[in-house]
């Protein structure tokens, strides 16, 4: 079976680069100076965002979501099941959305619609998973750009 042209566009477009890969609990709640928010925040607002994003993809239903609330205030998780369990979800949303993808159908009315959508989730997981990665690089817990062929294999 050949592979949907949309499968090829998008390929490679929800790769994490294994960011959330050897996480730890410290590293969730570090707060670095002047950095917005800690990466605990920012992977609850990935999964609160896709969600709202699968959901218009799955129902084409416009449902207003009020960005700022996307945002825990909580800085960290002292439990080490609940970050695992939080990745794990995220991670069952990027299979999710790879499937979504896999179903394209250029003869699908609303596929201009879908297709901002996954443009907007690619870009909006592509800026907070650099985010991420610098953040980490700060901490010295991420590869290095040379050490990152080795990292992903």
């Amino acid at each position: 079976m050949d592979q949907n042209p949309y499968q090829i566009i998008f390929k490679d477009a929800f790769d994490t680069f294994k960011v959330f890969h050897t996480l730890n609990l410290k590293e969730t709640g570090c707060v670095l100076p002047d950095a917005p928010k800690t990466i605990w925040q920012i992977l609850n607002h990935l999964i609160t965002w896709q969600a709202y994003q699968i959901g218009m993809l799955q129902s084409q239903e416009l449902v207003i979501l009020d960005e700022e609330a996307t945002w825990i205030n909580q800085l960290e998780t002292t439990n080490q099941k609940k970050l695992e369990l939080t990745v794990s979800i995220f991670d069952s949303q990027i299979q999710q959305i790879n499937n979504q993808i896999s179903n394209l159908d250029s003869n699908d009315l609303l596929i201009h619609n879908k297709l901002k959508i996954l443009q907007d989730l690619s870009v909006h997981l592509s800026f907070h998973i650099g985010e991420i990665i610098l953040m980490r690089r700060m901490m010295g817990t991420y590869p290095l750009p040379h050490e990152m062929k080795e990292f992903l294999l």
